[in-house]
């Protein structure tokens, strides 16, 4: 390409880029959250960005003189790349909307084992839990586990004790995220009849933008 075809005249309405600068970036990427309206605005600033005679390689007295092709083609990659990215949310932010206390409890009606289950995740929500502890407030059972249940994945062991006493805690702590219709669920084995069941779990629930 000429340098003929590659000239333009400055003109006080238009911003002109630096190449240099979208092709050898000085930041580093950037995790950033916008609204709509602000999306709105930037899909259309992208028609911008296709249009030549936004970028400059030199300045000089009169002119300045766009990219070679190569660069152009190369400015329009990222162009497209980022049109993609305004189009949609390839990325879910973490977000912290409230505190997530699950706090379940049963009364065992006969001898044997139980599982008792907490509320179910619900759509548009994330749950990050960190920790949990269940206990038999009455009796000693022969084994307590806790597990976190997934969606058409099944269960997950988190941690597990034998012959807790009676009132012990089984403690696990960690991070574990669930999404909808998973669960937390503590499992008691050798219980008696009238056996009061319990667990609590801690965490935080994140609003999943649409």
């Amino acid at each position: 390409m000429s340098e003929t075809i590659r000239r333009r005249r400055y003109r006080y309405d238009r911003i002109v880029i630096e190449a240099a600068r979208i092709l050898n970036p000085q930041f580093n990427d950037a995790v950033i959250f916008v609204t709509g309206a602000q999306i709105e605005l930037l899909r259309n600033v992208t028609e911008y960005l296709r249009r030549r005679e936004t970028y400059s390689v030199e300045y000089h007295m009169g002119y300045y003189l766009t990219p070679t092709a190569l660069d152009h083609d190369a400015l329009m990659a990222i162009v497209s790349d980022l049109e993609e990215t305004l189009m949609g949310n390839p990325n879910t932010i973490w977000g912290y909307k409230a505190t997530r206390m699950l706090w379940p409890d049963h009364t065992k009606s006969g001898a044997g084992d139980y599982t008792l289950s907490g509320t179910l995740c619900p759509a548009g929500e994330i749950w990050r839990m960190d920790a949990m502890y269940a206990w038999n407030n009455d009796t000693a059972c022969s084994k307590i586990e806790l597990v976190a249940e997934y969606a058409g994945f099944g269960e997950f062991l988190l941690a597990e004790k034998d012959n807790p006493g009676v009132g012990e805690y089984v403690r696990w702590e960690g991070s574990v995220t669930l999404e909808e219709d998973g669960r937390l669920r503590a499992k008691f084995y050798g219980c008696q009849d009238g056996d009061k069941l319990e667990y609590m779990a801690r965490g935080n629930t994140m609003e999943v933008p649409e």
